[in-house]
């Protein structure tokens, strides 16, 4: 379980995120909504280690990780996938999925579970990563970061820019890693409806704080929507 307290995070001056309380649980995808500029990405490169947290604690697995380098953390299990895919354009798709080996013990091999998941990839291995399209490549980076077999998978704003049928797909994905129990999910979305069916817990977050939390199915979509809307 990925337990976040009383987290503050400062970008100079500007206080970003403000006392956040947060549970993950695994078999559980917990989705953060909110509007652009709230501090939802924030969140995330706070929880895996790209931005230092001023106070508060993360706790991974029981272990107090809010000090730790980011690599530790992904050797701990936290697999990360960035907004905008970050995958690399001039690698193939074969030496994409190698990257995310970077935090792996020696002689650790892509799971032959990634292609199983995302079969198009396994037609694709010698194409470069910038020739794909959108949905293609977020489905790689997303690949990428099932490598190292993460027990703790964030994701930031899946489906931003990926036509329908993509985003199904990696909604199935994403459900079904869930199921297995194993997992415990995290992402960021501005988009109700997808949080709507596919998360367990909503929390919404307005300049930096959660000003709704709980369960998907108790959350009033009214009340929700006033917190997106611009």
């Amino acid at each position: 379980m990925l337990s976040i307290e009383k987290l503050n995070l400062f970008y100079g001056a500007s206080h970003c995120l403000r006392d956040v309380d947060l549970t993950v649980e695994k078999g559980k995808v917990t989705c953060v909504l909110g509007r652009n500029g709230v501090g939802k990405s924030s969140l995330l490169r706070a929880i895996v280690g790209i931005e230092r947290a001023r106070s508060g604690s993360i706790t991974w697995e029981g272990d107090d990780v809010t000090r730790l380098p980011s690599y530790q953390r992904a050797r701990r299990g936290i697999g990360y996938v960035p907004q905008g895919r970050e995958i690399f354009p001039l690698l193939t798709v074969a030496e994409n999925l190698e990257t995310g080996l970077a935090a792996a013990p020696r002689g650790m091999d892509v799971p032959g579970e990634v292609f199983d998941i995302f079969p198009v990839l396994r037609d694709m291995l010698r194409r470069r990563g910038g020739d794909l399209s959108g949905g293609q490549q977020q489905q790689l980076a997303i690949a990428r970061a099932l490598t190292m077999r993460p027990r703790l998978l964030i994701l930031d704003e899946p489906t931003e820019g990926i036509q329908p049928s993509i985003i199904k797909d990696i909604e199935r994905v994403i459900r079904m890693l869930a199921q297995r129990g194993d997992m415990a999910i995290l992402l960021v979305e501005q988009y109700f409806e997808f949080a709507r069916d596919l998360a367990d817990q909503i929390a919404v977050m307005v300049r930096g704080e959660f000003v709704l939390k709980g369960p998907a199915s108790a959350m009033n979509e009214e009340e929700v929507r006033k917190h997106l809307t611009v």
